[in-house]
């Protein structure tokens, strides 16, 4: 901020600078121009009355031959009126002459050609250093403006980000309580019943300990996925990511085979239908994270007894994509799906145990490895999680679809 000031403090300086040198341009143009009229009335600025016969009636130098033969006399006899610059033999100096017929004679005015050509440079000379100075001012005026327009609108929009990341924090904070409250609340209750024990039975005991495991296991993966956001947006500010050549075929491979294991328990089939043999840049663990959460997602919520993994590559990147069968998602829902906390059915959620966070990860992790991510639903139909990277040079090969 202080060198900003420092460079405004310049051009203010400058700016008055040039003023200063323009304001004493034109004062010394003003004065050159006043010597030079009063060089020209001390000069010899003549005066002649001449006769219809070329003799001369009156002169200020006295001169007496004849005049008759003098152009501008010449002319004014013959026009009423002449202008003529040329060089005096009398004088021996160049003249600018002026004359008009008035009552049968001719008034000549002679003015020292040298004078009004010095008074015309300098008149010019005034005028084109007033314009080129008033060209730098203004020039000077406009970059110092659009300097200072630029740094209100990146002040503006600094203030901007602040108010969002305030409103951010705010929502984030109140949203984080009151997912904490409920299990809070859960165990806080059933630590009071256990308390006061003495008439419950040993059922009723083991109903109150489930209580406290699964809320307690509810509280660590809510804290868990906090942290993880958390620690996920500071890589992608401080870009302190350390990213591998990854083989993302083998990848999508084990990731489905330990899927397949939680699956087993709900009866559902995990299908890799495609998996193209690329390389993509990133960190092995959590690019897993990436399917696992959208595995475990349509695990939890689809309703749908199969799920399809595939991984498609074009020349530039590679899109894998998570397909269910399932219940679908509504139209309204799509636009939030990746937001936090964000729940399509909020009671059916955390009854399955689910944060709302598991798709921000995804989305977040997603653009730490710079790609994108999308979702695609139809109510009744299922719904298809893709993410888009970039990948690396290898040749790519089909890979034998792999039914788990």
């Amino acid at each position: 901020m202080k060198r900003r000031f420092d460079r405004s403090l310049a051009a203010a300086a400058a700016a008055g600078a040039c003023i200063v040198v323009f304001s004493l341009i034109l004062f010394a143009v003003a004065r050159s121009f006043r010597s030079s009229i009063a060089e020209m009335a001390e000069s010899g600025t003549r005066v002649t009355i001449v006769n219809a016969d070329g003799s001369v009636f009156y002169d200020t130098d006295d001169a007496t031959d004849n005049h008759a033969t003098r152009e501008e006399v010449r002319q004014a006899f013959a026009r009423g009126h002449s202008t003529v610059l040329r060089h005096s033999d009398t004088l021996n100096r160049d003249f600018l002459y002026c004359a008009r017929t008035v009552d049968g004679r001719v008034v000549r005015l002679a003015v020292p050609y040298t004078g009004v050509i010095r008074s015309q440079r300098l008149a010019w000379a005034g005028l084109c250093a007033a314009v080129a100075m008033g060209a730098c001012v203004i020039a000077l005026v406009f970059v110092v403006t659009r300097r200072l327009t630029r740094r209100l609108d990146e002040q503006s929009k600094r203030l901007e980000i602040a108010a969002a990341n305030e409103r951010f924090r705010r929502e984030f904070t109140t949203n984080v309580t009151h997912e904490l409250k409920s299990p809070l609340t859960a165990i806080q209750g059933a630590v009071d019943v256990l308390g006061d024990g003495s008439c419950l039975s040993e059922e009723e005991r083991k109903d109150l300990f489930g209580i406290i495991h699964g809320e307690s296991a509810r509280l660590g993966s809510l804290v868990g996925d906090v942290l993880s956001l958390a620690q996920i947006e500071q890589e992608e500010i401080e870009h302190s990511h350390d990213f591998a050549d990854v083989p993302l075929a083998e990848l999508v491979d084990a990731v489905a085979a330990r899927e397949q294991a939680k699956a087993n328990a709900a009866h559902v089939k995990i299908a890799v239908v495609r998996n193209d043999d690329v390389h993509v840049k990133g960190d092995v663990g959590r690019l897993e994270e990436i399917l696992e959460n959208l595995i475990d997602n349509a695990l939890r919520y689809s309703g749908s007894d199969r799920i399809d993994v595939s991984s498609a590559a074009t020349p530039t990147e590679v899109t894998v994509s998570v397909t269910d069968f399932g219940i679908g998602i509504p139209a309204e829902h799509i636009p939030h799906i990746f937001e936090r906390f964000y729940r399509v059915n909020k009671s059916r959620s955390r009854s399955l145990g689910g944060t709302g966070l598991g798709l921000a990860i995804v989305k977040h992790l997603v653009q730490l490895h710079g790609g994108s991510v999308s979702v695609v639903s139809s109510p009744g139909q299922g719904t298809t999680f893709s993410f888009t990277l970039s990948r690396l040079p290898h040749p790519a090969a089909p890979h034998v679809a792999t039914l788990l």
